[in-house]
C-alpha cells in the first residue's frame, strides 16, 4: 500500500509538472511590445533653426566688427612740412585711419618717403600723399634734367648712377661750327634704355643733377639748338686752363706754291 500511494503522488506531481510546462513555454514567447519612433523634425522647424543661426552669425560679426579697431596705420607729418623741404625719418610718425577702399595714395612704408622732396605744403598731422612730394635724388638746391641722347656720344651708353661728365655742345654746320662746354662735371643721376611706342630702343635718357638753374638753361639750349655729347669726367681733377670754346682751324689758308716756282724764285 505503501509503494502505490507514493507512486500516485509521484504522478500527481508529474500531470502538474506538464500542465506548467505550456505555460511558460507560451509565456517566454510573448511578443514584445514595439516602441513609436521619433519623428523627424518638419519643415518648418528646419526653416526656422536655419534663421536662428543666421541671426546668430550676423549678430556676432557685428559686435567682432564693432569692437575689432579695423582701421590701419598711415604715415603723416610729425610737423610741419615746407615746398623744398627733404623728408627724413624725424619728419613722419603713424595715424591711424579708416581710408576709402581702393585709395592707393597714401603711404604706409618709411623707406619709400625717406629723401622724397616735398612740392605742396603738408601741415602737421596730414596724411602724406603721392601729390605732395617728389622722388628727387639730388640735392635740395639742385635741379635735375634729362638728356635724350644716343649711345655712341655717351660713353658708349656706360654711363651709371655717379659718374660725373662735362656736357659738350656742338652749334652751327661747316666751317662756322663751334663746340663749347656748357656745364662742368655734372653728376649722372640715371642712365636708362629709351624705349620707343612699340618697346623697341631709342637710345639713351641720361638724367643730371645741376648745381643751379643757369646751368639747367644751358643745357636746355644746347639741346634744341646744337648736338650734345657728354665727356665723362670721373675720377679727373677740373680743368684750370685753357679754352672751353673750339673752332675748327680755317680751311681757307693760303696755298704753298708750286715746287717749281720756289725752285726758279
Amino acid at each position: 500500500m505503501a509503494n502505490t500511494g507514493g507512486v500516485a503522488e509521484s504522478g500527481v506531481l508529474t500531470a502538474e509538472r506538464e500542465a506548467q510546462a505550456p505555460r511558460r513555454a507560451r509565456k517566454g514567447r510573448e511578443p514584445r511590445p514595439l516602441k513609436r519612433r521619433q519623428s523627424l523634425p518638419g519643415g518648418r522647424a528646419v526653416v526656422g533653426g536655419f534663421l536662428v543661426a543666421v541671426a546668430l552669425v550676423g549678430t556676432f560679426a557685428a559686435y567682432t566688427s564693432a569692437t575689432h579697431d579695423t582701421r590701419v596705420g598711415y604715415l603723416v607729418a610729425a610737423h610741419d612740412l615746407t615746398v623744398g623741404d627733404r623728408i627724413g625719418a624725424q619728419d613722419l610718425t603713424f595715424a591711424k585711419m579708416q581710408l576709402p577702399a581702393g585709395r592707393n595714395h597714401a603711404f604706409r612704408n618709411p623707406q619709400t618717403l625717406i629723401g622724397a622732396t616735398v612740392v605742396g605744403p603738408i601741415a602737421q598731422g596730414e596724411l602724406i600723399q603721392t601729390s605732395e612730394v617728389v622722388d628727387k635724388a639730388s640735392a635740395a638746391t639742385e635741379r635735375e634734367v634729362s638728356i635724350p641722347i644716343d649711345p655712341a656720344r655717351a660713353v658708349g651708353g656706360h654711363l651709371i648712377a655717379g659718374d660725373l661728365v662735362d656736357v659738350a655742345a656742338t652749334f652751327g654746320t661747316g666751317e662756322g661750327a663751334y663746340s663749347l662746354y656748357v656745364v662742368r662735371r655734372a653728376k649722372v643721376l640715371e642712365s636708362r634704355a629709351n624705349k620707343g611706342t612699340l618697346g623697341s630702343s631709342q637710345g639713351l635718357v641720361v638724367t643730371l643733377a645741376l648745381p643751379s638753374g643757369t646751368d639747367a638753361l644751358a643745357v636746355a639750349h644746347a639741346m634744341t639748338a646744337g648736338q650734345i655729347t657728354l665727356v665723362r669726367s670721373t675720377g679727373t681733377s677740373p680743368d684750370t686752363g685753357g679754352s672751353d670754346t673750339y673752332r675748327a682751324p680755317s680751311s681757307k689758308a693760303t696755298p704753298s706754291p708750286p715746287s717749281s716756282q720756289k725752285a726758279g724764285g
